[in-house]
């Protein structure tokens, strides 16, 4: 389902369930993760449901409260501040500690060509979510994703497009496509 016509980037608050029919396959990626097979299958099958509480404080400083639910399993909740401060954290389905930093910024700050692709006008206006994510250690691979409102299929959809590096250098994109389930309060 296609998101209110009044959702921007200012303020993605909503609950977004993951349509699998119009996002890439996550299988290749978590691969080079080091997902194992079966978990890899148990993910693709699963009811994927992220919320999102997005807010702003009095200096400006954005927020996103999010939480994540993957059917059968405890919900996830992560803080992302867009300031491009690293946060460390610890993610079980990877085995190690990851950091991650975010920041909204306008899509010409963009270095990869294919997290620019596809957003609406206003998303291309008022810029994209940039998150970086990566695991420490060993089997290190680093993501740069673009979060924001795009054009699939003709409809407003919330849209994450991912660029990944694998420990190898592996190069996979992906894009992961979002129906609009309801708004928050």
């Amino acid at each position: 389902m296609a998101v209110p016509v009044n959702m921007t980037t200012l303020d993605l608050t909503g609950k977004f369930k993951m349509n699998k029919l119009l996002s890439d396959s996550q299988d290749e990626m978590l691969n080079h993760q080091g997902v194992g097979w079966l978990k890899r299958k148990a993910i693709s099958s699963a009811s994927i449901v992220v919320s999102i509480q997005h807010s702003r404080n009095a200096s400006g400083l954005e927020t996103l409260n999010l939480i994540q639910t993957v059917a059968g399993l405890e919900p996830k909740p992560e803080e992302k501040v867009l300031d491009w401060v690293e946060q460390k954290k610890d993610i079980q389905l990877f085995g190690s500690e990851c950091v991650t930093k975010a920041k909204r910024v306008m899509l010409d700050e963009v270095s990869d060509g294919y997290l620019k692709d596809e957003w609406s006008a206003d998303t291309v206006e008022q810029g994209v979510i940039l998150v970086h994510f990566s695991l420490v250690g060993t089997r290190g691979w680093s993501t740069e994703q673009t979060w924001g409102i795009g054009e699939v299929d003709g409809e407003r959809r919330h849209v994450r497009r991912i660029s990944f590096t694998g420990p190898k250098g592996e190069k996979v994109r992906n894009r992961v496509v979002y129906d609009y389930c309801e708004h928050l309060l």
